[in-house]
């Protein structure tokens, strides 16, 4: 019994010793608070990428809510399009209150035309024009194909040079989810 307590004593002067060793500073500088470090401001990239993924995440909105205004959408159908409307309005808005809080101007009106993935005017036409059992296949294709622009944005960025965390997350989130938003939606449209 007496062996097995001073074995015991033992551990925990060892494990004392161990804690004390790896208290110690030992020259050191005393770690900073999180707040105290500094952090990389986000280059002209990344806040063109942050305004250009607004504009097209605002169209995929648009988009969405045009496909559920018209009711009949099969439930999966309409539940995509539902999906993307509350996602992609908080990454709006996260992505807003970034660019506001790095002091950079707000996404612009984007233009008539497949700029940064975008769809024409005249594909937004096809949409809104799309009626009954049309409307959610043309929904469907429109989206796939707005999602690879989406997704083809987000690969250019990230084989540029390392910038800001938040916006490199993001734009690895954006080709995850897509990818496999498309997966599905494309599996809808064969079936």
């Amino acid at each position: 019994m007496t062996i097995r307590r001073l074995a015991a004593a033992l551990v925990l002067v060892a494990a004392g010793v161990a804690v004390l060793l790896l208290r110690t500073d030992r020259g050191a500088p005393p770690p900073q608070p999180v707040a105290a470090q500094a952090v990389t401001g986000p280059s002209g990239i990344d806040v063109h990428y942050a305004q250009m993924m607004v504009e097209h995440h605002e169209q995929a909105v648009a988009m969405s809510r045009t496909l559920i205004a018209k009711g009949g959408a099969p439930e999966r159908i309409r539940l995509i399009a539902e999906f993307i409307v509350h996602d992609q309005q908080r990454e709006i808005d996260q992505t807003n209150e970034w660019l506001a809080a790095w002091g950079a101007p707000p996404a612009g009106p984007g233009e008539d035309g497949a700029e940064h993935g975008m769809l024409t005017g005249a594909q937004l036409a096809e949409l809104t024009g799309a009626t009954g059992r049309d409307a959610p296949d043309v929904f469907l294709r429109l989206m796939i194909e707005h999602h690879r622009g989406a997704i083809a944005m987000s690969r250019s960025l990230l084989d540029g040079p390392a910038g800001n965390a938040y916006i490199h997350s993001l734009a690895k989130h954006v080709i995850n989810e897509q990818t496999a938003e498309n997966d599905a939606m494309a599996a809808l449209l064969r079936r």
